[in-house]
C-alpha cells in the first residue's frame, strides 16, 4: 500500500468532526429521498443501540442508554461521561 492509500490518523476532535460531519450528510440525504425525519430518528436511534452494545458489551451500553435517556429528560444533550469502574 502506498502513503496516498493509508488513511490518516485523526485526534479525537478530528475523528468527531468528521463523524458529524458525514452522519448529517447521510442524514440530509435520506430526508431529499423522501425518508421521514421521525424514520430516520428511530433507525438511528436503533442502529445506535446495536453499534453500542457490539462495541462496548451489554452491560457498559445499558448505562450509556440510560445516561443519556435521563439526559434527555433533562433537556441536556450532551454526550454524557462514561461511567466509571468502581
Amino acid at each position: 500500500m502506498s502513503e496516498s492509500d493509508e488513511t490518516p490518523e485523526l485526534n479525537e476532535d478530528e475523528q468527531t468532526a468528521v463523524a458529524v460531519e458525514w452522519y448529517l450528510a447521510m442524514w440530509n440525504e435520506a430526508l431529499k429521498r423522501g425518508v421521514a425525519q421521525e424514520t430516520m430518528a428511530l433507525v438511528s436511534l436503533s442502529a445506535t443501540a446495536n453499534k453500542l452494545n457490539e462495541v462496548f458489551g451489554a452491560e457498559h451500553a445499558g448505562l450509556l442508554i440510560k445516561q443519556i435517556g435521563e439526559n434527555a429528560g433533562d433537556g441536556a444533550f450532551d454526550i454524557p461521561d462514561e461511567p466509571e469502574d468502581n
